[in-house]
């Protein structure tokens, strides 16, 4: 492979050029020199004699001069390209060639020294000082070194695909799977397929997929409704005494029992509660919910919690959830609020059954749950799942490895006609001390212009927008500014719009989902 052999030639570098659609769509030239292209924007199709390549965005495509005599390079809108050329000199009498003569692709993982170093390189070869010229070869020498060290490795190939089984699983568990079936899918034996996947992920692929099941099984078992036959079913079993087996192996109890251990008269004065007792599968059957605020939480639950209370944490809302929970129902299994509830509502509320009032401001989310979970006697399945959230996040520390510490990332806020710097304890504990990014945070929530944003120039911004229309006007405004428009970020389109939930939500089942969705965005951008 040429990338693979350069350390045996000389190089001479000759010249750069921009190939942008906006000036020409159709570009063809001789080939008598060896050629680099590297796709900054868009998609680029290249013609070798008879063979024709596709340039992604991130994709670089090195060639031999003994590839073809012609180069022809056809953009599609909005496409930029850079084009190199230069000449290999050996040693010895070995050609620079790949084993079928046409050149080879490569997708990048990180492009912003590159084109640094492309765009020093147009510089240099228009400068009129001679002596730039050997500044011009240390350049494209260092260009040459940044795209071998920012290249996909097959092992990073190999992760990817072995996270797309996994995803496939979780999303298509109802269905029949077999090993095979998901080895298929990465080209490979399903023998290597089950060693790679233990070696990843720590357990098998049969074990993972049982897994997904009967964690779907669960909800089921608690929201009623169905039958043992048809829980397994939906499932991916196709019998209920063999589901039952599984699930008594996993949870060590009948799939009866568990149902039976999870009906509790549970009401909650703030919807972050759910975050909290869904992962020990709880649902509580009087909780504030709201079709647009947490709509998560309405969506999945919403159907299976017959007192729905209002949404807010202001003494008015809460005195007037209190009411309504005397009045649906004088007594529960438990009461859980927040620490924002006074003495005194805590005596009215202690009238409908136990309380619980949870150091929310004071004990870290993790401490959260495992005090819910003792309460309810669930100490078992709050550790699992502790232990399954931290597996993930190690999941996701593999996959975001290629990612330099050194690269930042910034959370703004955008309310109302301003513009903050933001930063919570999910971000603190989360982003910095789980997943160990560099987040660029402060003190407070300090407000920020466009030009500190500029000064600062993080590789990703990620932004929160209120939905009230000042705040989504300054938040378009902003998106039009000329500084924002240079900004890196927004250069390699690496500002990614958040939602409130889960986002602003302190508890353990946004905190999950947090870390998934930063895997998922960052990683997108290096997915083949």
């Amino acid at each position: 492979m040429l990338f693979d052999h350069m350390t045996q030639f000389l190089f001479h570098f000759l010249d750069i050029k921009v190939l942008s659609s906006k000036a020409k769509r159709h570009y063809q030239q001789s080939l008598e020199s060896h050629c680099l292209l590297f796709t900054t924007k868009g998609t680029a199709h290249l013609t070798l004699g008879d063979h024709q390549y596709r340039l992604p965005k991130n994709g670089v495509y090195l060639c031999s001069a003994e590839s073809a005599r012609l180069l022809k390079v056809d953009l599609e809108k909005l496409t930029t390209v850079y084009l190199v050329t230069f000449n290999a000199l050996s040693q010895s009498a070995k050609r620079w060639e790949t084993k079928n003569d046409r050149g080879e692709a490569i997708n990048l993982e990180q492009t912003d020294e590159i084109i640094r170093l492309c765009n020093s390189l147009l510089s240099l070869a228009e400068s009129p000082i001679e002596e730039d010229i050997l500044l011009s070869q240390a350049h494209f020498y260092l260009l040459l070194h940044t795209i071998i060290q920012h290249r996909k490795t097959p092992n990073r190939d190999l992760q990817h695909m072995l996270e797309k089984t996994k995803q496939h699983m979780e999303y298509h568990f109802r269905e029949a799977i077999q090993v095979k079936d998901l080895a298929q899918m990465m080209n490979i034996s399903a023998k290597y397929y089950m060693e790679l996947f233990r070696k990843q992920f720590g357990i098998s692929a049969i074990q993972y997929l049982m897994n997904v099941r009967i964690e779907a099984s669960k909800w089921l078992l608690i929201k009623g409704g169905k039958t043992l036959r048809e829980i397994a079913s939906e499932v991916g079993y196709k019998d209920e005494f063999y589901f039952s087996r599984r699930f008594k192996q996993q949870m060590g109890m009948s799939p009866s029992l568990f149902m039976k251990s999870r009906r509790k008269n549970i009401a909650v004065l703030d919807s972050s509660f759910f975050g909290l007792l869904a992962p020990l599968h709880y649902i509580p059957i009087a909780a504030p919910l709201h079709p647009t605020w947490r709509y998560y939480y309405y969506k999945t639950f919403g159907n299976h919690v017959p007192v729905q209370l209002a949404v807010g944490r202001t003494p008015a809302v809460l005195n007037e959830n209190i009411a309504v929970l005397l009045q649906e129902n004088p007594q529960y299994d438990y009461i859980f609020c927040l620490d924002n509830v006074t003495d005194e509502q805590l005596t009215v509320l202690q009238k409908g059954g136990h309380v619980y009032r949870l150091a929310w401001s004071s004990l870290s989310w993790r401490e959260q749950l495992l005090e819910i979970a003792k309460i309810l006697d669930a100490e078992m399945e709050a550790r699992k799942w502790l232990i399954e959230y931290e597996q993930t996040v190690q999941d996701a520390v593999a996959s975001l490895a290629y990612i330099s510490h050194e690269r930042s990332m910034l959370f703004l806020l955008v309310r109302g006609n301003e513009c903050y710097l933001y930063q919570d304890r999910s971000i603190q504990e989360v982003l910095l001390e789980d997943l160990g990014l560099n987040v660029l945070i402060a003190k407070t929530q300090d407000l920020i212009t466009v030009r500190e944003l500029a000064e600062m120039n993080p590789d990703f911004i990620m932004v929160l927008v209120y939905e009230d229309e000042e705040s989504m006007m300054k938040w378009n405004e902003l998106q039009s500014d000329e500084l924002w428009l240079e900004l890196k970020s927004t250069r390699n389109d690496t500002v990614y719009t958040l939602t409130h939930f889960p986002w602003r939500d302190y508890a353990p089942l946004p905190h999950l989902l947090i870390v998934k969705e930063v895997m998922q965005l960052l990683t997108a951008d290096s997915s083949l």
